[in-house]
């Protein structure tokens, strides 16, 4: 053997060890990555963070910088401040009625005291609906406690995020931004390992490979036309992806916005609207949307969930299924003229990337269709059309006609 042919031989040995040791650092990345997004994706949906009472001011995880932070104190608990200001709304009701009445006696003036009258039925009209919601609500969660008492389940088994009762069962409202946050991090575990294997993929699609003695007689070949196809419905599903993770987290800060302000924002203003000749059909209104807001719309996302767990088994798991492909297809444990070697043996490879790779390439963006097309489009539409029916008939129950349906061309 001469000189010439040892040292090509070193050098394509030096070239293919080279590319083992990236391989291997590459699997140890998708270890530690996978690792990562397991450790910080199960406190970020057991809301860690949440019980501190305030937004954090710095992240250490990435999953925290999704979190709406402090949601306001639990419905039904010992502390008194998530009602309060809904009672001061109905004694501030109370005064203002009393003081219509006294001024018509005092003035001498029936048509005020006639009004004040008047106010008087339609306050109580008004304490009925708030005990009619408090009390649905109170054996709503009464039901939902007694169901998930011992629960194993990772949603259902969470505890109070509220400071004030810290250990407690959850409320159904926490339990679907549970849901949530475990949606937040399947998505963005199948949108992280999309990108590993869009990585892989770009790294044959970009390479272009050299066959040759001399540059006279060399030839040239790519594999980027046969693969762009595959390029662009990674790139496609990984654009909707991010889309249906945007969406999840605006329901995330919906369903905390309920929690927050049902009790202290929404019901008094319903409360003082009502209060008004002029304004009362509207607060009809607002008092029915927000019952429904605050016990239909969290229970949706629990039957969502629920037809989650029966759908979620047709999907593979992302993580191992690209781990298994980095390490078996040895893609990357060749390099420079070990990767044309592995090229012209189209028998041995082609074969192996049309029967593994693309097949898991396939998976992946089928569970990326499932998480846009199911879980982002069609149940949280089921979920709205629902809740706003509910609001809608609620509002008959006390004998005002109110249409909801036209928030849904809006949607």
């Amino acid at each position: 053997m001469d000189k010439k042919m040892m040292v090509l031989l070193v050098a394509v040995l030096l070239v293919a060890f080279a590319g083992v040791a990236l391989a291997d650092s590459l699997t140890d990345a998708l270890n530690a990555q996978n690792q990562t997004l397991t450790v910080e994706g199960n406190a970020f949906i057991k809301a860690a963070q949440a019980g501190a009472g305030t937004i954090p001011a710095t992240f250490t995880s990435v999953f925290e910088a999704f979190d709406p932070g402090y949601c306001g104190s639990d419905m039904f608990s010992a502390n008194l401040s998530w009602i309060s200001t809904t009672l001061v709304a109905l004694m501030a009701l109370a005064f203002a009625i009393a003081l219509v009445y006294m001024l018509g006696e005092l003035m001498q003036m029936p048509g005020l005291i006639a009004i004040a009258k008047d106010e008087s039925v339609q306050m109580l009209y008004t304490i009925l609906r708030v005990v009619f919601i408090f009390g649905v609500l109170f054996a709503a969660q009464t039901w939902f406690t007694l169901r998930i008492t011992g629960s194993t389940d990772p949603v259902y088994s969470i505890t109070s995020p509220d400071p004030l009762n810290p250990g407690g069962p959850p409320t159904i409202i926490d339990a679907a931004m549970a849901f949530c946050r475990s949606i937040i991090v399947e998505m963005i575990t199948n949108y992280s390992n999309l990108v590993m294997y869009n990585m892989v993929i770009n790294t044959v699609y970009s390479s272009t490979m050299w066959f040759g003695i001399t540059w006279r007689t060399m030839y040239s070949f790519n594999l980027g036309p046969v693969l762009k196809p595959l390029i662009d419905i990674i790139g496609m599903a990984l654009q909707y992806l991010g889309l249906g993770l945007g969406e999840w987290m605006f329901h995330l800060l919906v369903l905390c916005m309920i929690k927050k302000w049902t009790w202290t924002l929404f019901i008094p203003l319903a409360i003082f609207l009502r209060a008004l000749p002029q304004t009362r059909t509207a607060g009809e209104a607002l008092f029915a949307i927000t019952f429904a807001l605050a016990l239909i719309y969290p229970f949706m996302f629990l039957v969502t969930y629920e037809t989650h767990k029966l759908m979620k088994g047709n999907l593979v798991d992302s993580s191992q299924a690209l781990q298994s492909f980095v390490q078996k297809s040895g893609i990357l444990k060749v390099a420079g003229s070990m990767l044309i070697i592995v090229f012209l043996a189209a028998g041995v490879f082609f074969p192996f990337f049309l029967g593994s790779g693309l097949n898991i390439a396939l998976e992946m963006v089928k569970s990326s269709v499932y998480y846009v097309v199911i879980l982002s489009l069609l149940l949280p539409f089921i979920n709205i059309f629902v809740t706003l029916t509910a609001a809608r008939e609620f509002a008959k129950f006390f004998n005002v006609d109110v249409s909801f349906m036209s928030f849904i061309k809006v949607i």
